[in-house]
């Protein structure tokens, strides 16, 4: 099995599976109680805690740990809008943040707040002149995906975060794609999120990273958990895993950039060799490597996705259908100016650590393969 879908997510490290097991099969005990083995789980929280700063470039009281993206998405935007301070501001993001994020706010909306969405490029990039004019409003937060997880575009957050100072508004940005993909400077930011699975973690744990000073409420009511921001009994294993992972990928990255540029290339070139009329929606500059969105003309994205897993390669589709058979077209290509019907030929194939050199190759030839077969 070619599994080109590491976007979506990446399979559970070595490490991570190893750092979990003893919190899985041996040690239980809930870290907040106060015999032994209990103060030891609080302990190994916290140690996996200060390791995770130290790589993040942040500090450990900056980090909260979450169930994973979606949680840290809401927990952001109704801090940010809901919140007490923030009465009749309305809040900033873009047109192709992550459903998560997105629902968030149409939350946010039925309770009073106003969503002023940004409009993109046809790279999927926001631009600064854009975000300005909509800081005159002086909105309670911006929020704005660091990497797109379809198409992959990072956003220029240097110049947006400067921006967002500039005007006392704080910035958070949806990192879920980016931490470990993309070199992820939090002292830009005032929030970010992210979610383990992304970078070989567990499923289920991920964490939030609040600026020190920012004003933050809880969204989960309960125990002192999480400075008593986050109350619930804490997915030890899961941290310890996420932990694990995080320096792994971290390590990795810079040596895994170029391997997954080398497969992007591969895949591009082949596929555009054997289709010429495949059109390509990934953008030029900066970008997650080794992901491409691709439209091929004639047929669905949906059925390339069937037809690619029973030639064992694992893709996704640009579009997808909910429970109800009716056809969602992706709002992100929709976004960047794709037509209904080239956004419902799209699919997306994006690269990982576990794949081997020829895999780019590899895929393209077999969807080759499946065009010629009609």
């Amino acid at each position: 099995m070619i599994y080109a879908d590491h976007a979506a997510t990446t399979p559970l490290l070595p490490c991570a599976r190893a750092a979990m097991e003893p919190y899985l099969t041996e040690e239980f005990s809930n870290p907040s109680s106060q015999y032994r083995a209990g103060r030891k789980a609080h302990r190994d929280i916290e140690l996996a805690r200060r390791r995770m700063a130290e790589l993040l470039g942040c500090q450990p009281g900056e980090l909260y740990f979450t169930s994973g993206g979606s949680e840290g998405n809401a927990w952001a935007i109704w801090n940010g809008t809901l919140w007490g301070r923030t009465a009749g501001k309305p809040l900033v993001t873009t047109s192709i943040e992550h459903h998560s994020l997105l629902r968030a706010c149409q939350g946010a909306e039925q309770l009073g707040v106003e969503t002023v969405l940004l409009p993109v490029d046809g790279s999927g990039r926001v631009s600064p002149a854009a975000l300005e004019s909509a800081l005159e409003r002086s909105p309670a937060l911006a929020s704005i995906q660091y990497a797109n997880n379809e198409i992959g575009t990072v956003q220029p957050v240097a110049d947006l975060a400067a921006l967002c100072r500039e005007r006392g508004v704080p910035l958070h940005t949806d990192g879920v794609q980016a931490i470990g993909r993309t070199s992820v400077d939090l002292s830009q930011v005032d929030l970010l999120t992210a979610s383990a699975h992304k970078f070989g973690g567990p499923k289920g744990i991920g964490f939030l990273y609040a600026r020190k000073g920012l004003p933050l409420h809880p969204m989960i009511y309960g125990g002192s958990q999480e400075r008593g921001l986050r109350g619930g009994t804490e997915n030890v294993a899961g941290i310890m895993g996420m932990a694990a992972a995080l320096e792994e990928t971290l390590m990795q990255m810079a040596g895994q950039r170029s391997r997954l540029m080398a497969m992007e290339q591969d895949f591009v070139e082949t596929l555009r060799t054997g289709c010429p009329r495949a059109r390509f929606h990934t953008p030029e500059g900066d970008r997650l490597p080794g992901l491409v969105s691709v439209a091929l003309p004639g047929i669905s994205g949906e059925q390339l996705v069937y037809r690619m897993d029973m030639a064992d390669v694992a893709v996704s589709a640009g579009a997808a259908c909910d429970q109800s058979g009716r056809q969602e077209v992706s709002h992100v290509l929709r976004a960047i100016g794709l037509s209904r019907q080239e956004a419902g030929q799209t699919i997306r194939v994006s690269f990982g650590l576990t794949n081997k050199a020829e895999d780019g190759k590899r895929a393209a030839e077999r969807l080759l393969h499946i065009l010629r077969e009609g």
